[in-house]
């Protein structure tokens, strides 16, 4: 190829070049819209949406794919509507359109980001005359309305008919009817009670419901003029919702709904509540927090006893047990709830008493039996809310005990004080007094061969003086299930259940007499 040749070929190439760089980086993109893209259509001075049909949408996409970029947008200024494209409910483009101040049938598409573009007349008035827009015109003149006053601030909104939507003065958009929905704010009675509305044509109906958020469940449901019946039962967040209802009547043909939707905080003060304010020794009673300030710090301080963790019961109450353990009058106040305050509760003593007989269940030979002070102290520990016992504790055994809380023997070990016990007759099947997992399995020093159950937030139940038993450590026990047996001897043989809540040793029919703290699930 000759030198010119040469040339011409990269000259050629230089131009293809050229003109794709230009195409690619050059041209600016023009707004489109696209398939699968949702059109609304509203004016700008009503908040009234309806959705272009798929004729429309394919009329406005045919005008703006010739829109040509333009300056001279200043002349422009008579708003005519305002169009929001989505794709998958997310928001894509929103042109507004707007004619020559003076009336004249000459148009513009205007931008969010300044950007201004002209328009086809003729496509543009073949929209404009479009079914659509003659029903979304004549709508806004004759549609009913509600006028909702709340505090200082008024909103008129429209009756719902089929397809229509809506557009709050801030464009969100709000599907299914939901005009509005203000941000989030806190509730004092007169804002809801004293809600007023106001209709342009009354309504069929008018209804107000009242959910609380998290578990969205209904609190209130009812006519305006009930609302002074209500009171949040709880602090959190509630949402509002006012419904007026019109139905199609001959004089009448418009038919429908309006909705307006509140969200709401509700702060509430805590309030402390003790079951009981008198307690046996040995016996549990329960501390109930309703709207606790920080349900995560909270925390019973008294010296009646030892308390649990608190668990919760349900939305915005949380609950606790309590070990009532030294006599007297004691002090209760309970951490993290916001407020202050003290509750008092009495402690009543048990009389002690001892058995005139030594300890039955004690070893002499160390090489056959582990420390009953070691098994105690080390112990797992529990501070979590996991809980596995279920309703009222079940005694091991059918017969009533021979020896009760606070009956000792002589040499019986200190922390074994609340132990009951039995003198068995006959070979018997001993039970698990509730649900929980095996602990500890092994023959003490003091205690003989014993079986602990641990029935969650600290509570265990030890059994003293079995015969046999097949449980392993990490076993999990239902109520009602065999833990081991006693064999009868020709001697007393003693058999004795010890229940612990937080080291605190229990007396076991309170355990029997009520079913203690259910939590949420």
């Amino acid at each position: 190829m000759s030198q010119n040749g040469k040339l011409i070929t990269v000259a050629v190439l230089l131009s293809v070049l050229a003109i794709l760089f230009g195409i690619l980086f050059g041209q600016e993109k023009v707004p489109a819209i696209q398939e699968n893209m949702d059109v609304w259509v509203s004016r700008q001075d009503q908040n009234i949406l309806h959705r272009l049909s798929d004729s429309e949408k394919n009329l406005l996409a045919d005008i703006l794919s010739h829109q040509k970029k333009t300056e001279t947008s200043e002349r422009y200024g008579d708003f005519v509507l305002a169009f929001t494209a989505y794709r998958n409910g997310k928001e894509m483009l929103q042109p507004s359109l707007y004619r020559l101040t003076d009336g004249t049938n000459e148009f513009v598409m205007k931008y969010p980001d300044g950007s201004c573009y002209s328009l086809d007349t003729r496509s543009v008035l073949q929209l404009l005359t479009s079914h659509t827009l003659d029903n979304l015109f004549d709508y806004i003149e004759d549609a009913p309305t509600m006028t909702v006053t709340e505090g200082e601030r008024e909103l008129t909104v429209h009756c719902v008919e089929n397809g229509w939507q809506y557009k709050k003065i801030d464009n969100s958009i709000f599907m299914d009817g939901v005009l509005v929905r203000d941000s989030q704010t806190l509730l004092a009675l007169e804002d809801y009670q004293n809600l007023s509305l106001a209709f342009s044509t009354e309504p069929q109906s008018v209804q107000v419901t009242i959910l609380l958020s998290g578990p969205t469940e209904t609190v209130f449901e009812g006519t305006p003029d009930r609302l002074d019946q209500f009171s949040p039962p709880i602090s959190g967040r509630y949402k509002m919702r006012v419904t007026a209802q019109w139905e199609e009547t001959a004089s009448r043909r418009y038919s429908g709904q309006c909705v307006y939707e509140l969200d709401l905080q509700v702060k509430k003060e805590a309030e402390v509540l003790i079951s009981e304010h008198t307690v046996p020794q040995g016996g549990l009673f329960m501390i109930t927090v309703t709207n606790p300030e920080d349900p995560g710090s909270l925390q019973v301080n008294t010296d009646a006893g030892k308390a649990g963790p608190f668990v919760k019961q349900q939305e915005g109450v949380y609950t606790c047990l309590v070990a009532a353990r030294n006599a007297g009058m004691h002090l209760i106040s309970v951490s993290g709830t916001g407020v202050s305050g003290e509750h008092q509760i009495e402690v009543t003593a048990s009389a002690f008493e001892t058995w005139q007989a030594d300890f039955p269940l004690r070893t002499e030979d160390p090489d056959l039996a582990e420390s009953f002070e070691q098994a105690w102290q080390n112990l797992p520990g529990s501070t979590g809310t996991g809980k596995y016992w279920r309703g009222v504790f079940q005694s091991p055994v059918e017969e009533e005990p021979d020896l009760g809380y606070h009956q000792n023997f002589e040499g019986q070990p200190a922390q074994m004080e609340g132990a009951v016990w039995w003198i068995l007759q006959e070979d018997t099947q001993i039970k698990a007094a509730n649900s929980g997992g095996v602990v500890f399995v092994g023959n003490l020093d003091q205690g003989g061969l014993t079986v602990v159950v641990h029935h969650g937030m600290g509570l265990y139940t030890w059994y003293y003086g079995l015969s046999e038993t097949w449980l392993e450590q990490g076993d999990v026990v239902f109520k009602g299930e065999v833990l081991g047996s006693v064999w009868a001897q020709e001697e007393d043989t003693w058999f004795g259940v010890q229940a612990v809540f937080q080291g605190v040793s229990l007396n076991l029919q309170t355990l029997q007499n009520q079913s203690w703290l259910e939590p949420e699930a």
